[in-house]
Order: structure tokens, then C-alpha cells, then sequence
């Protein structure tokens, strides 16, 4: 059989398993259907059913016996989606199919002419009929081929408000969850229960929520909202291991993540114009975390968090990353490495529990700016920054701060910006566990801040376990105060 031959018989084959109820003339009484399957039906009803997989209350199946569609020659792999108990979704992926013209040509006499949506390197073409969305998608990265069947009367509101193809999700992000649309007005959804308030947004359960998340228990689930509209959630499992099984679900579905390694918090960011999603592991305490939030609504909470005054947020839904490439290590030193990993490295002092080291043939120089010191900082024996302070310059400070924010502007991308303490300003460049500042005070001079952020995080909450313990023993001391000081081993500041 010649190509166009096989391509043609590929084509009449799919218009075969086209639903049958969507015929052009009188319309018919009986319901859409694939394959003699009536949308809606519920999994005890499909013969040869079984499981692949589950996200929130959609579960996807395979069926036993399934005979590709389109011929021996373009391998079919078919999939049913059930939402609720009832089908709703179906998807065929053509893989080693060569040539469209002919299933768009079938596609086309069935239907008419499709919108024509898509990115770079996807075709898209969608029709959408009364009851049912149909969408063909080709990826010329990979060569393959995937049509959609979307039945729409059986979803509620919710789950037309948040549906999304494939394509669409890895174009734009997750535009919500659980049928929450981001944005949507607080009191539109039913059984939220307030649970606490963090910076400028407010985060709740929802009575009755499901904890399962595929294979995986939750612990909680939080939705967060800023000026009653939703803008984040996150979602908590205690089990470290189960991020491994999340790492895989979510890099097949979004792509490769960012991440940086070596810190105690393993955290990988996929981030698009319109959202982000965080997935971190505690690798020492355990316990694993997934954040999903809007990008335009986070923006506006950092502004009215920066507005307010408050430092900086390192925990919760209000991190916005960075969107360059970040820092690994610091002229060859990594987060996270022990201190003897430093070259030529000399141990200064201890401070508050930190030990501080400087470089025997450190650099004292950003480009031709001069630096008065580099001082790398210890946490139990893990580098958690670095802190350059730039000589003060007689001449024209304006000028050198100007050079030095271009510098990391063009190299990490656009900050964002604060008011420190003393109403200067403060420059942000923030990615997974890795957090670089640029202060210019009102009195003083310049400084830029490398700061591995997890263990950041992590000494702030043995500073806070340390205050609970003393309130619990009654003693009301500061916590820190057998260490409050500057010392050398031998006793002398």
C-alpha cells in the first residue's frame, strides 16, 4: 500500500471512532459516544477497564483489549478519563504517524474547519460542537499526534472553568485546582474554614476536601487568597519519599523543572507568564510540599507585602522566582559545602552560632568595583551565604550602584524591589533555595548577599524552637544568649 494510500485509510479509520452521536442532519436522541462507549458511562459499565492512574477526582484507564485505531502503521495508545464517576475524556496519541494532511482532511469533512490554536513547534486545531470539544495536536519536537475528545455537558461549572489539554497546561501553566479557578472571589466557594493568616494573604481548608493525590496522602491542603481572590495552594504530605513519584508525575506533564542541588531542601520550580509550581523536600526533617500559584495575583501580594514594610517571605505561597538561570556556588565555593571545600580558606569569628571564614587570595573586586571584604558564612558547618560589602566611592556612589544593579539585572534578570529597614532600598533575585539581595542604605555602604535560602530557613526555625522551649520552661531569656557573641577560639573578641 502506497503512503497516501495508508494515510487515507489512517483517516477514514479515525473518522470510525468519531462520536457517533454528533452527526451532521436531525440531531439523534442517543448520547455522544467513542467506540460504542456513551460519554458519561460510569467504569463499571466499560468492559476490560483498568487504572493508570489518579488526580484528585479524575481517575485515566486503559482497556485490556484495545486495538490501535488508525492501523498497524500509526501505533494508537487510547485513554479514558472519568471525572466524578463518569467519562468524560478520551485521548488517542499517535506516535510514528508520518504526514497529516489526511486525518485533517477527515477531521475537516466531519466537522468543518477547525480554530487553529497553538505554540512554537504545536499544531492545533480545535472543534467545538454543542456538546463535545474535539482538538487535534501535533508536537514536531517529538513527532507525535494526540486528539482530544472533551465531553462538556456532563462537567460541573467548576471543572469547565479549570479544564485544560496537555498542550495548554505546558504553554500557559495551571490556570487553577480542584475546579477553583485562580482569581475567583472567596465567597463563591462553599466550605472554606480560615486556618491563618500569613503576610497579606489568608489561607483555609476546605471542609470535606480530598487528601489523596494519586497514590500519595496528604496531610493538608491550604488555599490562599489575597483580597478575597484565590491566588495559591498548597498542598502538604508528610512522607518524604513520595517525592520521588511526584518529581516523575510532574516533570511528564509540565517538562523539565529548575532546581538547584546540594541545599537541605530539595526544591524544583516550573514557572510560565501566567503561573508557577514549586515542588520541595525536606531532605532532613522530611515531608514534601507542592505549590501551585497564580503569577500575576503573587505579584501583587510581594508588592503589598514590600508596600507594608515587611521583609522579605521565604516560606508559604509568596516566593516569585526568578526567571534567569541562579547562582550554584560562589567563585567555586557551594552552597551548602563544609567549610574545608573552601580554597584557602581562614576562620574569622563566631557569631550568633555562624561561623564567619574569608579567602587567603580572595578578590576584592566586582568587575572594576573595589570591595572591602567577602565574608562566607557557615550554618552547622554548611555554607549559607556569602556577603560582599562594596567600598564606599567619594566620587560617584550613585554611578557604582547603578553599574552594579545593571550588572545582576542583566545577568539573573529584573528584581524585585524593597524598602529596607532604614528606607533604602533593597534588590531581590529569588529562585529554588538560592536568594540573592542588593541593600543600598541610606548610611553605609552597598552590600550584596548570596543566601542559600532553605537553611535560612531552617536556622530561623531552631531560633524559634529555642524561644518556644524557654516559654514552655517558664525561663524568659533570650534564646540565643549563650552564644550572643563575637569570639575566637581562645575567649578573645
Amino acid at each position: 500500500m502506497t503512503g497516501a494510500r495508508r494515510l487515507a485509510a489512517m483517516a477514514l479509520g479515525a473518522l470510525l471512532v468519531l462520536p457517533s452521536g454528533l452527526l451532521a442532519g436531525p440531531a439523534p436522541q442517543k448520547p455522544a459516544e467513542f467506540r460504542g462507549i456513551p460519554f458519561g458511562a460510569a467504569p463499571a459499565d466499560v468492559p476490560g477497564l483498568e487504572r493508570t492512574a489518579s488526580f484528585g477526582e479524575t481517575d485515566f484507564y486503559r482497556r485490556s483489549d484495545e486495538k490501535p485505531v488508525l492501523g498497524e502503521d500509526c501505533p494508537t495508545d487510547i485513554r479514558y478519563g472519568f471525572s466524578r464517576g463518569a467519562l468524560f475524556f478520551v485521548r488517542l496519541t499517535l506516535t510514528g504517524c508520518q504526514g497529516l494532511a489526511g486525518l485533517v482532511a477527515a477531521y475537516e469533512a466531519k466537522y468543518g474547519h477547525p480554530v487553529r490554536e497553538g505554540a512554537p513547534g504545536i499544531i492545533r486545531l480545535v472543534w467545538r460542537l454543542p456538546t463535545l470539544t474535539v482538538s487535534l495536536s501535533h508536537f514536531a519536537r517529538d513527532g507525535d499526534t494526540v486528539v482530544d475528545y472533551v465531553y462538556l455537558p456532563e462537567l460541573s461549572r467548576d471543572e469547565r472553568e479549570v479544564w485544560q489539554s496537555a498542550e495548554d497546561i505546558r504553554k500557559r501553566g495551571p490556570i487553577g485546582f480542584r475546579g477553583l479557578r485562580f482569581g475567583r472571589e472567596r465567597p463563591s466557594v462553599p466550605g472554606l474554614v480560615q486556618a491563618y493568616q500569613e503576610g497579606a494573604a489568608v489561607y483555609y481548608r476546605r471542609q470535606g476536601d480530598n487528601l489523596e493525590l494519586g497514590e500519595m496522602r496528604l496531610s493538608d491542603i491550604l488555599y490562599g487568597f489575597f483580597g478575597d481572590r484565590f491566588f495559591t495552594v498548597v498542598m502538604r504530605a508528610e512522607n518524604a519519599e513520595d517525592f520521588e513519584a511526584l518529581r516523575r508525575a510532574y516533570q511528564t506533564k509540565y517538562g523539565p523543572p529548575r532546581t538547584i542541588p546540594g541545599t537541605l531542601e530539595e526544591e524544583l520550580v516550573w514557572s510560565w507568564p501566567e503561573a508557577q509550581i514549586a515542588l520541595t523536600r525536606d531532605m532532613e526533617a522530611g515531608g514534601v510540599a507542592v505549590r501551585y500559584a497564580d503569577a500575576a495575583i503573587l505579584a501583587e501580594v510581594a508588592k503589598a507585602e514590600a508596600g507594608s514594610g515587611a521583609p522579605p517571605s521565604l516560606s508559604g505561597g509568596l516566593r516569585i522566582f526568578s526567571k534567569g538561570e541562579p547562582p550554584r556556588s560562589f567563585r567555586g565555593a557551594a552552597f551548602g559545602s563544609a567549610p574545608r571545600s573552601l580554597p584557602t580558606g581562614e576562620y574569622l569569628y563566631t557569631h550568633r552560632g555562624r561561623k564567619y571564614y574569608r579567602r587567603a587570595d580572595e578578590r576584592l573586586g566586582l568587575g572594576d568595583i573595589p570591595l572591602t571584604s567577602v565574608l562566607y558564612g557557615y550554618d552547622e558547618d554548611r555554607l549559607t551565604g556569602v556577603t560582599l560589602v562594596i567600598t564606599p566611592s567619594g566620587d560617584a556612589p550613585q554611578k557604582d550602584y547603578e553599574r552594579v544593579l545593571s550588572a545582576y539585572a542583566a545577568k539573573y534578570g529584573p528584581p524585585s524591589d524593597r524598602t529596607g529597614e532604614d528606607g533604602g532600598t533593597v534588590h531581590l533575585w529569588t529562585w529554588p533555595g538560592i536568594s540573592i539581595a542588593l541593600t543600598r542604605p541610606k548610611v553605609g555602604p552597598m552590600e550584596v548577599h548570596y543566601v542559600d535560602a532553605s537553611l535560612l530557613r531552617r536556622r530561623e526555625a531552631r531560633i524559634a524552637q529555642k524561644a518556644l522551649l524557654r516559654l514552655d520552661e517558664k525561663i524568659f531569656a533570650d534564646p540565643d544568649s549563650a552564644t550572643n557573641r563575637i569570639e575566637r577560639p581562645n575567649g578573645e573578641e
